[in-house]
């Protein structure tokens, strides 16, 4: 008699837990170097880097000052790309303040009534996003030697989001209209920073545990895979990992920026594990976010690789016919400017 399906997973599942505790278990110091180096960068560079941006995207939301970039892009949002003006705010955050800045505000937005479980669904699909210090300092002045490549990372990482948010726009839509009243009274402004403060707070704790996981299974995997499997899975789990051993590999500008790319437009499992925490229990598929990350990735390499080969445009028709039968079958309407 055959065994059914979820025995067969939950055997190998065992299986799979109980070799990586034999791993950890067989060599606890490098196990433990892994970790204490991973929690070393949580407290030199992770924390300091990402917390101030949780403070702040907690308290805009809190405040509804994200209703600026709403009035500001907002008549762009539902047309381009199919999600009510409020999302513009996640966008611009994620954009600026890195992984996973974006979801939280799209969380909170979620939480204030300002958005639907649906229309998060959607913009999740395009607003987490790397951040320019992350990227022009680490990546274009670290792995790069130039930040002038850093920033042309950067401009590919958001232009392939923004893509994406095209590609991925439904042909109808619910409405766009915020699901809350669009003046919500604020609180004590001191209640909602030691508000904001408290829920970064916990967010970073997250994020760090997250991190040391990840860290210590790639520090596993290192020495056990080859140079090249090794490199590709680091990406694939951990963003941060993936460019330090980019950095180390010695590759030249044009392939190591199509790698670093990629890294950058999927943003790594352990990005993902952080942004399903920030979910909790909220009634919000994540499939178009996956989705959107897997896109991103491969919109990402198309473009890098269309700024630095020599002859641009055999790769650039094949962009142009996967993304023109989306773009023509949209309805492009788009309100009229307020008087």
């Amino acid at each position: 008699m055959e065994r059914p399906v979820w025995k067969q997973t939950s055997f190998y599942g065992f299986l799979l837990l109980s070799a990586l505790l034999a791993l950890w278990l067989a060599d606890p110091a490098a196990t433990s170097a892994s970790g204490r180096a991973v929690l070393e960068r949580c407290a030199a560079v992770v924390v300091p880097s990402l917390f101030p941006f949780f403070v702040l995207t907690n308290l805009l939301v809190r405040r509804s000052y994200h209703r600026y970039a709403a009035s500001a892009l907002g008549r762009w949002m539902d047309p381009v790309l199919g999600v009510p003006a409020d999302a513009a705010g996640a966008l611009v955050l994620g954009a600026l303040g890195g992984y996973p800045v974006g979801a939280a505000a799209l969380f909170r937005l979620y939480d204030q009534k300002q958005l639907s479980a649906r229309q998060v669904s959607r913009a999740l699909a395009f607003c987490n996003n790397g951040g320019p210090g992350y990227i022009l300092g680490v990546v274009g002045l670290g792995l790069l030697g130039s930040v002038r490549l850093g920033v042309m990372l950067w401009a590919v990482h958001i232009l392939a989001a923004v893509l994406t948010g095209i590609l991925l726009r439904p042909r109808t839509l619910e409405s766009s209209q915020a699901i809350a009243p669009a003046d919500t009274p604020a609180g004590p402004f001191a209640v909602d920073f030691i508000r904001s403060v408290q829920d970064a707070a916990v967010t970073c704790l997250y994020l760090c545990g997250f991190l040391v996981f990840f860290g210590v299974l790639l520090g596993t995997l290192s020495r056990m895979l080859p140079s090249l499997p090794a490199l590709a899975a680091a990406g694939v789990l951990e963003l941060s990992t993936g460019m330090a051993l980019l950095t180390e590999r010695g590759l030249s500008v044009p392939t190591a920026m199509v790698w670093a790319a990629a890294f950058l437009g999927w943003g790594g499992l352990c990005v993902h594990c952080q942004v399903l925490s920030l979910r909790g229990d909220r009634p919000i598929q994540m499939g178009p976010y996956f989705l959107g990350k897997g896109l991103q990735c491969l919109l990402s390499v198309a473009l890098v690789r269309l700024l630095t080969v020599r002859d641009p445009l055999p790769l650039l028709a094949v962009l142009l016919a996967a993304l023109l039968p989306r773009l023509t079958k949209t309805s492009w309407k788009f309100p009229a400017r307020p008087v």
